[in-house]
C-alpha cells in the first residue's frame, strides 16, 4: 500500500476552470493500492481558499470526508501573482484543519519517514516551503511525483513560456531540484496524450453516481470551454490523474533519468531544461526521472475502471 499525500490546486467545480484536479482526488481515493493521508491546497488554478473549500466538497461527495486537508501557500515564494477565483453559490464552506500546510507536510513526512509519496499537481510552492521549514524533509519521502514541466518542446507562448505549474512559481521548482530528492516529473509531453473525450464526459455526466454525474457534467463544460481557447472542444488532457496513476503504476510511462534546470527570469520564466547526460563526458548528475513516452490506452483504461466512467 502507498501512503499518499496529495498538494493541489484543484478547482473542479467552479465554473469555467480545469477539472483534472478534481479527476486525480477520485483516481487516489479509487486506487485499492493508495492509502491517501492527507491533502494540501496550493494557489494555483485557484486562489488557495477556494482550492481548499471545493477540495473539501469534493471529498464529501466522494465520500470521503475524514481525509484531512490543510491549507497551504496563498501566493508563489517571491512574486505576488496570487490567483483569483470564487466558491461557486452554494457550495458549503467547511473549514480546513488548523495549521499551514507546509507545516503539515513537514510534520506528517517525519512521523512516517521513507513511507509517504507526496504528489504535486500545483505549483510547488508549498513543498518549498517544506524543504525550506526542515531540512531533512527531502531525504524522509519515500518519492517525490510532480505534475509539471514540457521536457521535449516548449509552449510556444510568450505570456507563458512554460509549463502553468512551473511558470507559476519557478523559484519553488528551483528550490525542489536543488533539495537532494530525485522526483519523478510527469509533464506535458505526456499527459497531453492522455485524453478524455466529449462523448465520455457526456456518459459521465447523464450517470446515476452522484460523482460520475457531477464531474461529467463539469468536465463537458470544460472541454466545450476550450473550443473558445483554440482547442478543436472535442476533448481535454487528463494531465493531474496521469501523476497519480504513476503511483501504482510507473509501467504505464517510460522514464529517463535527467539532470533538470528550471528558468526563474522573465523571458523564459518556467521554462524547463532537462540534459538526459548523454553528452561525453558531461559532469552533470542526475536530480530527477522525467516521463518521455505515455500508454495512453493503457492509463485510460486503468482510469475509467477505477472510476467507472465507461
Amino acid at each position: 500500500m502507498e501512503h499518499v499525500v496529495l498538494d493541489t490546486d484543484l478547482a473542479m467545480g467552479a465554473p469555467g476552470s480545469d477539472i483534472d484536479d478534481g479527476f486525480a482526488l477520485a483516481l487516489a481515493l479509487a486506487d485499492p493500492g493508495i492509502a491517501l493521508d492527507l491533502v494540501t491546497t496550493v494557489n494555483g488554478n485557484t486562489d488557495v481558499e477556494t482550492a481548499t473549500v471545493l477540495t473539501l466538497e469534493l471529498l464529501h461527495r466522494l465520500g470521503h470526508p475524514d481525509v484531512p486537508v490543510h491549507r497551504g501557500a496563498s501566493r508563489p515564494l517571491l512574486r505576488p501573482q496570487a490567483r483569483s477565483g470564487s466558491v461557486p453559490a452554494g457550495t458549503p464552506v467547511r473549514a480546513p484543519r488548523d495549521g499551514h500546510g507546509a507545516v503539515a507536510l513537514v510534520d506528517h513526512v517525519r512521523a512516517h519517514p521513507g513511507e509517504v509519496t507526496l504528489v504535486a499537481i500545483g505549483p510547488l510552492t508549498d513543498v518549498a516551503l517544506a524543504v525550506r521549514l526542515d531540512p531533512g524533509f527531502a531525504a524522509r519521502l519515500k518519492r517525490l511525483v510532480v505534475m509539471g514541466g514540457r521536457f521535449l518542446g516548449g509552449t510556444h507562448d510568450a505570456r507563458v513560456p512554460g509549463e502553468f505549474n512551473v511558470w507559476n512559481d519557478p523559484e519553488a521548482v528551483h528550490v525542489v531540484l536543488t533539495s537532494g530528492v530525485r522526483a519523478e516529473w510527469v509533464g506535458l509531453d505526456v499527459t497531453e496524450q492522455v485524453r478524455l473525450d466529449l462523448a465520455t464526459a457526456r456518459r459521465m455526466a447523464a450517470s446515476e453516481e452522484p460523482f460520475l454525474a457531477f464531474a461529467g457534467r463539469y468536465a463537458e463544460a470544460w472541454i466545450e470551454h476550450g473550443r473558445t481557447e483554440g482547442g478543436d472542444g472535442l476533448s481535454c488532457a487528463l494531465h493531474d490523474p496521469l501523476a497519480v496513476a504513476a503511483v501504482t503504476r510507473p509501467d504505464l510511462l517510460t522514464w529517463r533519468d535527467a539532470h533538470v534546470a528550471v528558468e526563474t527570469g522573465d523571458t523564459l520564466r518556467g521554462v524547463v531544461l532537462a540534459d538526459f547526460l548523454d553528452a561525453p563526458g558531461t559532469t552533470l548528475e542526475a536530480n530527477a526521472r522525467v516521463a518521455v513516452a505515455v500508454d495512453a490506452a493503457g492509463f485510460t483504461e486503468l482510469f475509467l475502471d477505477r472510476l467507472g466512467g465507461r
